[in-house]
């Protein structure tokens, strides 16, 4: 659970930080872009371990091995 708050603090800073640059920065796109790549890449590792633990918790409840 603490690795998905962090992604979700994470996640809400790069939010932040792009919507006060869009705001006061808006002319350097290349700093606003490199911002939303990370965002995205946070989110796909984010993603990826929700999947990774829903498959052990089936697995578990299923009694299959890993």
């Amino acid at each position: 659970m603490a690795n998905k708050d962090s992604f979700a603090r994470k996640h809400r800073y790069l939010d932040n930080q792009i919507t006060r640059l869009e705001k006061t920065n808006h002319y350097n796109r290349e700093q606003i872009t490199t911002l939303k790549k990370r965002k995205l890449k946070l989110k796909d590792k984010q993603v990826s371990l929700e999947r990774q633990t829903v498959k052990k918790q089936m697995q578990l409840a299923l009694g299959i091995g890993s």
